[in-house]
């Protein structure tokens, strides 16, 4: 992991800026998304919302839309309406302004786990399935359903509306029986709930760009490093986030949102632990299998005893991102590198979390898990970067060393050199070459004796052919270190080099910088 061998103070004051530049650059999109998709439900049409009803249990089926008003029954708020193995009826009166509401036609938006009958003003307007006293009588409703108002049917006073329920298909009760039901301007349920859902496609592709992008540099990075733990993260949550915008792309019937609610159950359980294991795995030490089996036990336990399966969902992230924060602020206090920036992004987090609990898997959610996505992968990028630049360095060095070693060897035991003259082959001896000249095939060999010898061979091999303490310093030329006695820099850029036999080579402007640093 990165942070297990990179410290902040490490990292050079250019990717320091760049760092810090593309976090804030990266905070203000966020917000400002965030103030976007504010507008987008705030200009929002306007609706009328049905928030308390009067709830009748009907345990033969002798309820009827008529009589439900003279009966003496439960009033409570419209979600925590509970199903049972019988009939129901809910209803309610209102007063509704239509002109103000809207001048287009008008619908009602049901979204409840059953199957229903609407009545308005005591006349059927519509059913979603077929309510039933058995689950054999019963016909499967949707999910989400809009049904046509006739708008001559309501009255600006004491409007009255009443449903017939029955859930026998429903599988469990760890979600609301009734999501909404609001009166508003009639469309396709799917066209309602995805508006509600459309800002979240923004962390959609943050989310997939970010598996991209972390996939591409666990590629990179060396096998030590390699941290597969953010694409894996990102994916989760990506397929988190599908499922959640999957009601309003499909239709589906009411028994299927318990299979869909469990499958972001499970999606935000293993997307938390992703990120508890990451942060172990950075930050503890010793030990670190023992603290991920103590930390996802607990939040199993915690997860176990929420109340609805909303609740359990935000628990099995709010849970491990609380460990997280702990874990990271507690390395912040024994200054551990990079501690404090994620203990930052964890408590940033775990605040939006508290501030809006009942809105966060809609949409704070998807925001800063994409936030934390982008704020981990600047920092493994940046990791990466100073991984490379260390890499690079220690060849550099290594390169050196090895240089100055064969050197050193060639000094004690000078190399000796095959060169084929005109009729005949000669072995020289490396320390009397002063330089090597290049003639199109062949090259003129001067030495320390003041003879010229020509070899038919070209200058690259010959380059191949001489030891280290040969250098490159003209396409045309190569200097016998030991016989270089200065160097002087040209207004061309290039430079001429003074040999002790009185001789001057020509360094071109494209080699004279490694000229001088092997000459240092």
């Amino acid at each position: 992991m990165a942070v297990r061998y990179l410290g902040f103070f490490s990292i050079s004051t250019k990717q320091w800026w760049f760092s810090t530049n593309t976090l804030k650059t990266i905070l203000f999109f966020v917000f400002a998304l965030l103030f976007i998709s504010h507008k987008v439900h705030a200009d929002n049409f306007n609706k009328y919302f049905i928030q308390e009803v009067t709830v009748c249990y009907d345990d033969v089926g002798g309820l009827t839309a008529a009589n439900f008003f003279e009966q003496k029954c439960e009033q409570v708020s419209l979600d925590k309406v509970e199903p049972t193995s019988k009939l129901i009826w809910i209803g309610t009166s209102f007063d509704l302004d239509l002109p103000k509401l809207t001048d287009k036609p008008l619908g009602l938006f049901f979204s409840a786990k059953a199957s229903g009958e609407f009545y308005l003003n005591g006349q059927l307007i519509g059913s979603n399935g077929t309510p039933s006293l058995t689950k054999e009588g019963e016909i499967e409703g949707v999910m989400d359903t809009v049904i046509y108002v006739p708008k001559e049917l309501i009255k600006k006073r004491q409007n009255e509306w009443v449903v017939k329920l029955s859930a026998h298909h429903s599988r469990h009760t760890m979600s609301n029986f009734i999501s909404f039901a609001i009166f508003t301007q009639y469309e396709s349920p799917q066209d309602i709930v995805l508006r509600n859902y459309l800002p979240s496609f923004v962390p959609l592709g943050v989310l997939f760009i970010g598996f991209v992008f972390s996939c591409a540099l666990a590629a990179l990075q060396s096998k030590r490093q390699r941290n597969v733990l953010l694409p894996i993260f990102a994916l989760l949550v990506a397929l988190q986030l599908l499922v959640e915008v999957s009601r309003g792309l499909i239709s589906y019937e009411y028994s299927f949102q318990d299979t869909r609610l469990l499958a972001i159950l499970l999606l935000s359980i293993l997307s938390g632990q992703c990120l508890l294991l990451y942060t172990i795995r950075s930050f503890v030490r010793q030990g670190q299998w023992i603290w991920f089996a103590l930390s996802m036990s607990f939040t199993l336990v915690i997860v176990y005893f929420g109340a609805t399966i909303e609740d359990k969902t935000v628990l099995a992230f709010q849970i491990p991102a609380g460990i997280c924060l702990l874990i990271t602020g507690y390395e912040s206090y024994r200054k551990h590198a990079l501690a404090i920036q994620h203990a930052t992004a964890f408590f940033v987090f775990s605040v939006a979390i508290a501030a809006k609990p009942n809105a966060f898997l809609d949409i704070y959610y998807y925001y800063f898990v994409a936030f934390l996505l982008v704020f981990f992968s600047i920092q493994h990028a940046v990791a990466y970067k100073v991984e490379k630049s260390q890499k690079l360095l220690a060849q550099a060095n290594a390169q050196r060393l090895q240089h100055a070693l064969d050197e050193y060897k060639e000094q004690q035991q000078p190399s000796k050199i095959k060169l084929n003259l005109s009729g005949k082959i000669e072995w020289v001896s490396s320390d009397l070459i002063c330089f090597v000249k290049g003639a199109r095939d062949y090259v003129e060999i001067t030495l320390s004796d003041g003879r010229c010898l020509l070899h038919n061979e070209g200058l690259a091999i010959m380059e191949d052919k001489l030891p280290a303490t040969f250098l490159r310093v003209h396409r045309s030329y190569i200097a016998n270190k030991h016989f270089i006695q200065s160097l002087e820099k040209l207004s061309s850029g290039g430079g001429n080099l003074s040999l002790t036999t009185g001789d001057s080579l020509p360094v071109s402007r494209r080699i004279m910088p490694k000229v001088k640093v092997q000459l240092n």
